[in-house]
């Protein structure tokens, strides 16, 4: 699966919209402040409650399905961590591991077994492609949501065939996501957009987050 960051493209959709293509988990980067450890204490509990107490503490919004996080219960962090470190000391026992989708976002997924040879390689997405993602994404959502467009934080991923059709939309769990996911389901599915690049990896993750700088919905005519 590929994993990378994907630049800003667009004067109209750049303020609003950061795309993110992922898979493994993504390492040697430095996000969030992960260098600038701190003092935790978040004792062992429902998980989906000590996920909430790490996003307090820090900042980092975590998007995950709720049946990950059911019926699962988190270890102790208390001490001197980095935030990464400290997420890590909370999932274990879980069987679930941490992915970053944004420089303050995460989303977690099951833990493989082993480690894959592929977990410590990166993909990169080609920007044109990106592009084209991004102004599909901004064109079908942004009409739905209107004035919340850029002022919720929802992500999904896509599952894209060959010929650029839109198979399947999944909506992670989010504060918004109740509200605002079926609109983004809705205004994604079955949607169609330029085939993407032989051997792109699915899915693909599309997050997007609240700006101060929200801008109307773009038109046709400003692409």
């Amino acid at each position: 699966m590929a994993v990378a960051a994907v630049k800003r493209f667009g004067a109209t959709v750049s303020t609003t919209l950061r795309l993110l293509a992922i898979g493994s988990l993504l390492i040697g980067t430095t996000v969030f402040g992960d260098d600038d450890a701190r003092e935790f204490d978040v004792p062992a509990q429902a998980l989906s409650r000590a996920l909430e107490q790490f996003s307090e503490q820090t900042g980092v919004s975590i998007l995950v399905t709720s049946d990950l996080t059911s019926d699962k219960k988190s270890s102790t962090a208390r001490g001197h961590f980095r935030p990464m470190a400290a997420l890590t000391r909370l999932l274990e026992g879980t069987g679930l591991r941490a992915r970053r989708i944004g420089p303050s976002a995460l989303t977690l997924v099951p833990a493989p077994a082993a480690p894959a040879a592929t977990d410590t390689a990166t993909v990169p997405v080609p920007s044109l492609y990106a592009a084209r993602l991004q102004q599909h994404f901004a064109d079908r959502v942004c009409q739905r949501l209107g004035d919340a467009y850029g002022r919720i934080r929802v992500a999904v991923q896509l599952w894209i065939a060959a010929d650029g059709t839109v198979e399947r939309v999944h909506v992670l769990d989010s504060h918004d996501a109740p509200r605002w996911g079926g609109k983004v389901r809705a205004a994604l599915a079955g949607s169609r957009l330029a085939p993407p690049p032989p051997g792109q990896p699915n899915p693909v993750t599309v997050l997007l987050i609240p700006s101060e700088a929200a801008t109307p919905c773009p038109s046709s005519g400003s692409r």
